[in-house]
């Protein structure tokens, strides 16, 4: 039986189209085609700066330190999510505090949210999952009403919007990924885009070495601590080439999850909801479902392979002190959630394939 995979990536031939100008200037540094890449996003997504950078968790790192959190100041995380959204908070030397999942969405719960917010609060990380949007209406009043910042963690959310804005734009600072598992990729790669310019000019500083201005290698001014998180031409031009095939797979993401929508609407299984009428767009369709380890060993020895979701982070004590035991949702849902094969190269019968092979399993006709 032909193998049914969670994501696959499409790049080839018609990708070296960049390469080819690049390696002739000789120039494989951050230049020229990192520009059009970053001015490319802007005007996607309709935001007055963009900066690429190495990854999505170097963007999540960046955000963070340009605010100069000291080591007593707390970031909310949420307790579902990719350990990078943790891991950029505590390389940033601040102190992760996690929040527990709405279980119909999987995003932040705001009722949690509210009481985990105090005085040393300095920042919410909303994390869209799957591109699925945060609750950002309560989450910007929450954080305008206190003096918050917001980072939105839209690594799996390029394109899609909430409320005719697209996620990663609402808050102070949004970041993406690049990776290879996103809609379109550059290898490795992130973006971080704001609207405040204050932030982008500590940006430009901090992604390369703290210095100002056009580097001659050698007697350059530096005003600040900074690293080198520039991404490179030769990264920028796959994800130039990659950019003109966003819509096309967009189209295929929504029709993917319509299927399995339309297809599995029994008590055993769930397809987590996405308001596509209003722009919200299914990276990946994600599910809760009944005896998930055994379905998901099911399909595997049917050659279909689905995705578990991540270990919530309050098992991981590095992250946080805070008890798993504390985060009622999560403990609802932890061991039921699941991605399914969403790739935007995945045929329809392939797709009626893995719908089929779940109601087998479950026995449902």
């Amino acid at each position: 039986m032909k193998k049914i995979s969670f994501w696959e990536t499409d790049v080839g031939n018609k990708d070296y189209k960049y390469q080819k100008k690049i390696f002739s200037l000789n120039y494989p540094n951050e230049g020229e085609y990192v520009k059009k890449l970053e001015d490319k996003v802007k005007k996607i997504l309709q935001v007055k700066f963009c900066t690429a950078l190495p990854s999505g968790t170097s963007a999540m790192f960046v955000a963070l330190k340009i605010l100069n959190l000291k080591s007593d100041d707390e970031v909310i995380v949420p307790n579902i999510t990719f350990a990078a959204t943790a891991n950029a908070v505590s390389m940033a030397g601040a102190k992760v505090v996690l929040v527990d999942a709405n279980t119909e969405t999987l995003n932040i719960d705001i009722n949690d949210l509210k009481k985990k917010i105090n005085k040393k609060t300095k920042v919410i990380m909303p994390v869209h999952i799957s591109g699925r949007s945060c609750d950002m209406t309560n989450i910007i009043k929450i954080a305008k009403k206190k003096k918050i910042k917001v980072i939105e963690d839209a690594a799996e959310a390029f394109l899609s919007k909430n409320k005719k804005k697209y996620l990663g734009t609402i808050g102070d600072m949004g970041c993406f990924s690049l990776s290879p598992n996103k809609i379109f990729t550059s290898g490795q790669g992130g973006l971080l885009v704001t609207n405040n310019k204050k932030y982008f000019d500590k940006i430009k500083v901090f992604k390369t070495q703290g210095r100002v201005g056009i580097t001659s290698g050698g007697d350059d001014l530096h005003i600040s601590r900074g690293g080198n998180f520039k991404l490179s031409n030769i990264s920028a031009g796959l994800a130039l080439s990659q950019l003109s095939y966003i819509y096309k797979r967009k189209k295929k993401l929504i029709q993917n999850y319509k299927i399995y929508k339309e297809n599995l609407n029994f008590k055993q299984i769930k397809i987590l909801k996405f308001d596509i009428n209003n722009k919200e767009l299914p990276l990946w369709t994600d599910v809760v479902c009944d005896r998930r380890d055994k379905l998901y060993k099911y399909l595997k020895k049917n050659n279909i392979i689905c995705r578990k979701f991540w270990f919530p982070l309050s098992k991981r004590n590095f992250y946080s002190n805070q008890k798993h035991s504390s985060f009622k949702n999560t403990k609802k849902i932890e061991n039921k959630i699941m991605w399914l094969p969403s790739s935007f190269l995945m045929k329809k019968k392939d797709q009626l394939t893995v719908i089929r092979k779940i109601k087998n399993f479950y026995q449902v006709t």
